[in-house]
């Protein structure tokens, strides 16, 4: 039963109020006309309690724009949301002229990582033994078929839902498809996505996925903190010059004119159901920003730090491998999908809209740090 306005209502009561579901929420699917974004299809989530995102068709089926109550959360960059066809593939960093910023872009799903070559040589075609790989690939900026989008009303429980699929492939190379589903709730203010990528080919293809869960002002602000269920003593920086153990994964400052780009790399510690579950909240603003997913999903998370003036955002990073391609390969870690195989992968994120969702957020995690004591 949704909750609108402080008021739990049934569907009954609820259209006897309205003339039109989109009056209170619902899914819309609309375009950008103009800018670096034009013909760029979106599909807008209005769940009814202020919070409102945006679903990228053409970008990935990534979330763009998010707000919670004229709050963003999601750090916008300034090369705006870029019509796909201005990537330039080849670009070793094309993607940070196109692709980075919103509320999520997804890496891989063959790459994530610095620009790297790496062996090809399992596709049998002789012309091409080594492949040039941008920074994390290409399924950000691949479009999407929309297969559905909607508003669902299952007894007195409304779901506003969308599924599309989007393709990487190439002639002697990798054919792989991620089949995406987003739900959200109408007087809710959270959304899941549900990630199935499949091997359509016919020989085995390595495969890699990362969530870049790009948290902006006035989520990331000086004060705020992120709450994880992690030790210090066991995360280590990858990019920067601050010594583990450090607070600055944790807590975060104004922009910093001289900021050194950091990078931490954290081992998570899940709940009894193999959940994971962090934040990064704002205590002047009584508000947080969570993501929960699955440890077995995920075993790696990585996240990044930008404290400078312009890129001033928290990336939080769930991925299911280690960066880079060569090196996994040379300790034979490198993860295959084998033909028509498939993985599974979920997400949950949402606002924690008062002070005592995030004492209870705390005490979870507290809790589960406990346990591992």
């Amino acid at each position: 039963m949704p909750t609108l306005f402080g008021k739990k209502i049934t569907q009954q009561e609820l259209v006897r109020r309205i003339g039109h579901l989109s009056q209170v929420g619902g899914v819309d699917l609309i375009s950008r006309d103009n800018g670096r974004g034009r013909g760029v299809r979106w599909l807008e989530f209005q769940t009814g309690t202020g919070f409102i995102f945006r679903v990228s068709l053409d970008r990935g089926m990534d979330v763009g724009p998010c707000e919670y109550r004229g709050c963003s959360l999601a750090w916008i960059p300034p090369t705006d949301f870029a019509s796909p066809w201005l990537f330039d593939q080849t670009d070793d960093f094309g993607w940070l002229r196109t692709a980075l910023g919103g509320l999520i872009n997804t890496c891989g799903l063959v790459h994530v990582g610095n620009p790297e070559k790496a062996n090809v040589g399992h596709y049998r075609f002789p012309a091409i033994e080594q492949e040039k790989f941008g920074v994390h690939d290409r399924a950000a900026l691949t479009p999407a078929r929309l297969i559905y989008s909607g508003e669902r009303w299952d007894g007195d429980v409304c779901y506003l839902e969308a599924t599309g699929e989007i393709n990487q492939a190439r002639v002697y190379g990798e054919n792989l498809s991620l089949k995406r589903n987003y739900r959200a709730i109408l007087g809710e203010s959270r959304f899941t996505i549900h990630d199935t990528v499949k091997n359509q080919g016919h020989l085995p293809t390595n495969h890699k996925l990362l969530y870049h869960i790009n948290i902006g002002y006035p989520f990331v602000d000086e004060g705020s903190e992120l709450l994880a269920p992690f030790f210090f003593s066991q995360s280590e920086m990858l990019v920067g010059g601050k010594p583990p153990g450090s607070e600055a994964a944790t807590r975060f400052i104004a922009p910093q004119d001289d900021w050194q780009f950091e990078v931490f790399r954290h081992t998570m510690l899940p709940d009894r159901n193999g959940s994971v579950e962090v934040a990064i909240i704002n205590p002047n603003l009584e508000l947080g920003l969570y993501l929960i997913y699955q440890q077995h999903q995920f075993p790696v998370f990585l996240q990044t730090c930008l404290m400078a003036p312009g890129t001033y955002m928290v990336s939080l990073e769930p991925s299911t491998t280690e960066l880079g391609q060569n090196r996994m390969a040379s300790d034979g870690s490198l993860e295959y999908i084998q033909p028509g195989q498939t993985r599974q992968y979920s997400i949950e994120m949402g606002v924690l809209e008062n002070t005592q969702q995030i004492t209870a957020f705390s005490e979870r995690i507290k809790t589960v740090i406990r346990t591992q004591d």
